[in-house]
């Protein structure tokens, strides 16, 4: 058994491995309490082998309410959800702690049309709130309500509570701010919640080691707090990163390596006695088996691992392969931010687990429809994902690709900087394509189906360049230069008319092989997208690095011989020549439907249908199925 399968001791209780699904946003409460989703959600990771599972935040103050969805742990109508998720957890074998939290300063009023309480009367830089400064009264009635919600969790049946002291926390404030109050409050705090649930019940803390700001709490402010915190707790978990200044810190993007955060957790484990969780955005089991076997921390947590694949731990202690992680933010950090349930690009079926069977893997359980005979058009992410969906409920499949390789856009996408992880979900789904054995033909385009009961049309979108480009050679999407086909060089204007990564991926490309970018957007933002998915501050900073200049507000009309466009600019009306020897441009594709004689039911899905993101490709692939007669 490797040191990551070890059991551990957690002060009165035992984890059966190390692997940590640690506490983050799900948006599932209804009515601020517990829902079957939290137990099905929760539950279907326990049984995917996680060693210990953290809810997300449960609040301690009816009033601290920054997002819709936080459940109120004060509320005795809690304990029903408590209880079902503690013997869903506790049925797939994991130990399951209440992470309690309050988030002062960084909390809102939108939904309590109430003052926000905080440690001093400096607004958050995300609500802009000025808050109310806590009395002492005021931090003794919060210890009271720590106490409150931790005696609900233990009548609930959770295994125990964890103390948030990180991301979104007053108590990382009053440390953060050097207040006298801090440690004298939280070790109040952590008496109040074991006297609530008992000697024979687990209590963790999670402390902050690097809030990424100049100034800030850093792994030395973490040792001082844990060292501060061990005679009362069983094990401390740690965290970098600030809420609402530093959020990348917490959530990174794709391109930010494995066990970044790991100075804190091993500052803090050279310091105390107790176990430490550390994290990291670990994706795979290789990652997790080297944060545990270095030393650098006692349990390692896996958010976004078991997010895209429940199965993680189990697979990870049997040396099997997973479904990785990409790192796209799209589902899981996005989508949330937008009041949404949680979801994941590349596992659909999270969020709705408490709708469908736990996890993708489940739909080989299901009965094999009327059809045996599928062809799936299209190698892209939509045709991987419906050829896999369909092969698990025991179609034959034959998927053809024109191409001389799988992936689509992904494929392209995947070979610029900071984007290559992209080629992860291309690789994972063909890997479970061949081993459940879908036949996969390359260079195969498709004109007529015959021998088949079924068509997945999911044949991708083409480029679409707008109508001031034609006639002029040298003005070309970026899929040209992706795949290659041209080598963009000296004065390149890249047009974001799409507001994602294909703009920002192509300019970073050809400013890093030296040539002189400047980027232009109709819109208010330059490269908008990427904020909702936390990229846009690190593509800002390399851009500032490689000397791309960034121009919105400003539309092309027009491009003339020479290569001078016509520039308007929204706030002026003027109209400004910008020559260039190389316009790219980057917008929006158009459905590829070919002309197909078949007399069998045909689905489209992914791009072909209408170009979306990749969640939406995986999504339409994976139910492909569902869609045939009989299904």
């Amino acid at each position: 058994m490797s040191v990551l399968g070890e059991p551990v001791r957690l002060g009165p209780r035992v984890a059966r491995n190390r692997i940590v699904f640690p506490a983050h946003l799900t948006n599932a409460a209804v009515a601020r309490r517990p829902t079957a989703q939290h137990a099905a959600y929760y539950g279907a990771r326990a049984a995917g082998g996680a060693g210990l599972v953290i809810t997300e935040e449960q609040s301690v103050d009816p009033a601290d309410r920054p997002y819709e969805k936080l459940v109120d742990g004060t509320d005795p109508a809690v304990v029903p959800g408590y209880r079902a998720i503690a013997d869903a957890v506790h049925a797939g074998g994991a130990l399951v702690l209440a992470q309690l939290g309050h988030n002062g300063g960084q909390s809102s009023s939108l939904y309590s049309r109430a003052p926000v309480d905080g440690v001093d009367d400096e607004p958050d830089p995300m609500f802009g709130e000025v808050p109310r400064v806590l009395s002492e009264a005021g931090l003794a009635r919060l210890v009271d309500g720590f106490g409150l919600v931790a005696s609900h969790v233990a009548a609930g049946g959770l295994d125990g509570v964890e103390i948030q002291c990180s991301q979104a926390s007053l108590i990382r404030q009053l440390v953060s701010s050097r207040s006298p109050r801090a440690l004298p409050f939280l070790l109040d705090v952590l008496r109040a919640v074991r006297t609530a649930i008992g000697p024979d019940r687990v209590l963790g803390v999670r402390v902050q080691g690097d809030e990424g700001i100049p100034g800030g709490l850093s792994a030395s402010d973490a040792v001082e707090v844990a060292r501060a915190v061990e005679p009362l707790v069983d094990y401390v978990n740690t965290a970098v990163g600030v809420a609402t200044r530093t959020l990348p810190l917490i959530e990174p993007p794709m391109g930010v390596p494995a066990g970044y955060a790991a100075h804190v957790p091993s500052a803090v484990r050279a310091a105390v006695s107790v176990p430490v969780i550390g994290v990291g955005r670990f994706t795979t089991p290789a990652q997790a088996r080297e944060a545990v076997a270095s030393g650098s921390c006692d349990l390692v947590g896996v958010v976004r691992g078991q997010i895209a694949d429940p199965s993680f731990a189990s697979r990870a202690l049997a040396g099997e392969r997973v479904r990785r992680c990409i790192g796209c933010n799209q589902e899981c950090i996005a989508r949330v931010g937008l009041d949404q349930r949680l979801g994941c690009a590349v596992n659909p079926l999270v969020g709705g687990e408490s709708t469908a069977a736990n996890g993708y893997l489940a739909a080989s359980t299901r009965a094999k429809s009327a059809f045996a005979r599928v062809l799936v058009v299209g190698g892209g992410p939509a045709g991987l994902a419906a050829a896999v969906a369909a092969a698990r409920r025991g179609h034959a499949v034959t998927l053809t690709e024109r191409s001389d390789v799988l992936g689509g856009q992904l494929a392209l996408a995947s070979r610029a900087p900071e984007r290559r992880e992209l080629a992860n979900l291309v690789a994972d789904l063909a890997h479970e394509a061949r081993t459940l054995g879908v036949v996969v033909r390359l260079r195969t385009p498709v004109a007529s189906v015959e021998g088949v009961d079924a068509v997945v049309l999911a044949t991708g979108a083409r480029p679409s360049l707008p109508s001031w480009a034609v006639g002029h050679d040298r003005v070309v999407d970026v899929t040209d230069v992706l795949a290659g086909r041209v080598t963009p060089s000296g004065r390149v204007l890249v047009v974001d008319a799409g507001r994602g990564h294909a703009a920002t991926s192509v300019a970073e490309l050809l400013a890093r092989r030296g040539a002189d970018v400047a980027t232009l957007t109709a819109a208010l933002v330059a490269a908008g997208d990427l904020a909702p998915t936390l990229d846009r501050e690190r593509w800002r900073r390399r851009a500032a690095e490689v000397g791309i200049a960034e121009h919105t507000d400003r539309v092309v009309l027009a491009c003339r011989d020479g290569l001078v466009v016509d520039v308007l600019e929204h706030l002026t009306g003027v109209v400004t020549p910008w020559a260039a020897d190389w316009v790219v441009h980057a917008g929006p594709p158009t459905p590829e439907v070919p002309s197909l004689v078949t007399h069998v039911p045909v689905v489209r899905v992914g791009d072909c249908l209408a170009p979306r993101g990749i969640d939406a490709a995986v999504r339409e692939g994976t139910a492909a199925c569902e869609h045939f007669p009989g299904s």
